[in-house]
């Protein structure tokens, strides 16, 4: 069986909010990074189909992350 890809989004979402004690809502991330709430939105509920690099690129400069802490490959058995 193939594998997906899944993301870590809200993961690193919580772990920047609890390391700046705040809550982070995404209209706070779409500020920052400029990336429309949809597609944040669709990150955040793992529901993409596809990955857009400057998305990735901008993520990754938010969350001062690498891609592999972004994305992960899941393989199913």
């Amino acid at each position: 069986m193939p594998g997906k890809i899944v993301n870590h989004f809200r993961i690193l979402l919580a772990q920047k909010a609890t390391k700046q004690q705040q809550n982070i809502a995404l209209m706070d991330v779409q500020r920052e990074t400029g990336i429309a709430w949809s597609t944040l939105n669709s990150w955040a509920n793992n529901q993409l189909t596809r990955y857009d690099a400057s998305v990735i690129m901008a993520l990754c400069e938010y969350f001062d992350c690498q891609v592999g802490d972004l994305l992960i490959f899941e393989k199913q058995y």
